[in-house]
């Protein structure tokens, strides 16, 4: 039973998204030291939302549960992070499905090869790996992601 509710992300909600970020990326066995502190995710956030950025939010009884971010212009699904301890519960499927009716033409993401859980979770919503790569800024490797609507 759905007991969230998805909408676009409001000033007063910065706080709470770049929490639930920092704690999320955290939580996928991120090495620590590239993490940056929450001052940063906030900024990033707000700055990147002023930018070019469209951002939804998941909110439950408890708060914000998720959040998406993407970049139109780039076809690109930027962020998709959802708590820890609300994984499963169907906010991230509610959140690219967002993305999907937002951007009907397709849209590319990416995320780290050993992000086991993520990339699971996009291959059973049809996207379709399209290869692996260094990333331009962390001594990790990516696997990038496709999704149009001939990939179903």
């Amino acid at each position: 039973m759905k007991t969230y509710s998805v909408r676009a992300l409001r000033g007063a909600d910065i706080d709470a998204v770049a929490r639930l970020w920092r704690e999320s990326t955290l939580s996928i066995d991120v090495e620590a030291d590239f993490v940056p502190d929450l001052a940063e995710y906030r900024e990033r956030l707000e700055a990147e939302w002023k930018r070019a950025w469209r951002v939804y939010v998941a909110c439950d009884a408890s708060g914000i549960a998720g959040f998406m971010a993407f970049e139109p212009e780039a076809f690109w699904l930027r962020q998709l992070f959802v708590d820890p301890a609300r994984k499963g519960a169907g906010i991230g499927s509610s959140l690219l499905d967002v993305a999907k009716r937002e951007m009907p033409e397709g849209f590319w993401l990416r995320t780290s090869v050993a992000n086991g859980a993520a990339r699971r979770f996009y291959e059973k919503h049809g996207l379709r790996n399209i290869g692996e790569f260094p990333h331009e800024h962390w001594p990790v490797t990516i696997v990038r992601y496709q999704w149009s609507r001939e990939c179903l």
